[in-house]
């Protein structure tokens, strides 16, 4: 399984509560269209005000092959272009991991 882990952090100008529901309601369906995508998750800090990162994004994928098709798709193109309406693409992360499951 590769996931690829995003951490966002708002743009400027943005406040948390405006940052959670553009990602919630307008970034999340754009991204639920992305092809050969297995599961994703968002996780938002408990105390936003204390946190580095304003959220974090993980999307699974069960191969490489998935992830590439997911990466060639239009649904990246504009889950990736809807990134600048809320989030500083400069300031957060991106990388793609091999997860390993330890308890379940």
């Amino acid at each position: 399984m590769l996931k690829v882990v995003v951490g966002l952090v708002r743009k400027q100008g943005l406040d948390h509560e405006a940052f959670r529901e553009h990602w919630l309601t307008e970034h999340v369906p754009l991204a639920e269209a992305i092809p050969r995508l297995e599961r994703y998750t968002t996780s938002l800090p408990r105390a936003p005000e204390e946190s580095r990162y304003d959220g974090f994004a993980q999307l699974y994928f069960a191969d490489e092959a998935a992830l590439e098709t997911a990466l060639a798709s239009e649904a990246v193109e504009r889950t990736g272009a809807d990134l600048a309406n809320f989030a500083d693409t400069e300031a957060g992360f991106q990388t793609v991991v091999e997860e390993t499951v330890h308890v379940e």
